[in-house]
């Protein structure tokens, strides 16, 4: 076999192993405390505003959360498929949404910032999004 076959072997080698995780591996975990607490977030949906909380803990080192409308209209609903890179938080859930009180499914997407969040809530069921920002409460 030439060297630049043997190279190519290697490199596809080292290319493949490196997408595996061994037992033992040493993984960076991420620190949650970016994110961690309740959370006051605003919806602005073209001019008409909605105001939610998001509570986040962790739970053996696992993210879950519930979030409640300001109206009462869902509280302590448990939210699903946290997603956190140490940039970006997202989630879902599903509740009773405008315009007509039906349950669907709504997902939000942040920017983490200090103590703040700006992004965007989407219900795809409806097709519509709108932004959204929030701010992390002192304890």
């Amino acid at each position: 076999m030439n060297t630049r076959v043997c190279c190519v072997f290697v490199g596809m080698a080292i290319l493949i192993l490196g997408n595996f995780s061994f037992p033992g591996a040493i993984q960076q975990s991420l620190d949650y405390g970016k994110i961690l607490g309740v959370w006051k977030i605003e919806v602005n949906a073209d001019g008409e505003y909605y105001y939610v909380t998001l509570n986040l803990k962790s739970a053996d080192g696992i993210l879950e959360g519930t979030v409640s409308e300001s109206m009462g209209t869902f509280t302590d609903v448990p939210v699903s498929e946290i997603a956190y890179d140490g940039e970006n938080l997202s989630f879902e859930f599903n509740s009773a949404t405008p315009p007509d009180g039906v349950e669907r499914l709504v997902s939000f997407e942040f920017r983490i910032g200090e103590d703040t969040m700006d992004g965007v809530v989407i219900i795809p069921e409806l097709g519509v999004s709108a932004t959204a920002t929030a701010t992390r409460e002192k304890d």
